[in-house]
């Protein structure tokens, strides 16, 4: 049956939990819900271009016993290089992501017609004067342009301001997804730790760790099994820098999801589960 095939849809830090696909199952937008929120202090004052290189590995395993089929696994390693533009506006800056390139290796089943239709891709979107994501748009909406768009959250954490060696603060995002016929809510709970500063990509750059605590509830649409609704939670761990002038500079995460999927055509919930790490680069 087609519960067996999950698709790859998933990226980053922050979630953007858009599923079109396959069987959908293998979702790394709601995994990424493990990573960073999606605020930040302020930006840079004028137009800056930043180039980044975003790497996902993940492991996902769907069991299946509930059809005779036992357990299954799927693995995803994605890369992506996006070029990221913030320019002013009035109230917040306007963001513009353009996809240069994405690679992909691994079992889920991603097709080829999906990586070639995310090349010259733009994701639009707008920071207000609060620091929050709003209005993002892709063009085109393929499965892996969607998820470029899950991958902008992350670039925006929350930062205190002025923040010092060893400071702690906390940030609660709620991330709502209907799109591709879906409906899912996303809620994260983040606790922030102000670490040393470093250099990066030549750059100076506050490190702060994160430890994130997710839940994900809604329906999913399936074209093999319809409506799936779908719950889970989460944690992950992490390290992030911001640069001077408030520019996302790159991280790492690790995090682990459990999710329990519900269609009319399974006695019992099914339970997926996925592990996943991501690095995130500047790139010059």
């Amino acid at each position: 049956m087609g519960l067996a095939r999950p698709q790859f849809t998933g990226t980053g830090f922050a979630p953007g939990p858009t599923l079109r696909e396959g069987s959908q199952l293998f979702s790394l937008l709601v995994v990424a819900a493990l990573g960073f929120g999606s605020t930040t202090p302020a930006a840079p004052a004028a137009a800056v271009t930043t180039r980044y290189k975003r790497e996902i590995k993940a492991e996902t395993t769907i069991d299946l016993s509930a059809f005779g089929q036992g357990v299954q696994t799927q693995t995803a390693n994605l890369a992506a290089w996006l070029v990221v533009t913030l320019n002013d506006s009035a109230g917040g800056k306007s963001v513009r992501a353009l996809v240069d390139s994405v690679t992909f290796v691994g079992t889920a089943p991603v097709s080829r017609e999906s990586l070639d239709s995310t090349k010259g891709a733009v994701v639009r979107g707008f920071v207000d004067a609060g620091g929050r994501v709003k209005n993002l748009t892709t063009t085109p909406e393929s499965s892996i342009v969607m998820q470029v768009q899950g991958m902008i959250n992350s670039f925006f954490p929350k930062i205190k301001s002025a923040a010092k060696l060893g400071d702690r603060w906390a940030d609660t995002v709620e991330i709502k997804n209907a799109g591709g016929g879906n409906n899912t809510n996303v809620t994260l709970a983040i606790d922030y730790t102000a670490g040393a500063r470093e250099i990066v990509a030549g750059l100076p750059a506050l490190k702060v760790s994160a430890v994130t605590k997710s839940t994900v509830s809604g329906t999913m649409e399936n074209p093999n099994a319809g409506t799936m609704e779908v719950e889970g939670t989460g944690s992950g761990t992490g390290t992030l820098f911001i640069g001077s002038d408030g520019r996302f500079l790159g991280g790492s995460s690790t995090s682990n999801i459990d999710q329990r999927l519900k269609v009319s055509m399974a006695p019992t919930p099914i339970p997926v589960k996925t592990a996943q790490t991501v690095v995130v680069t500047v790139v010059k």
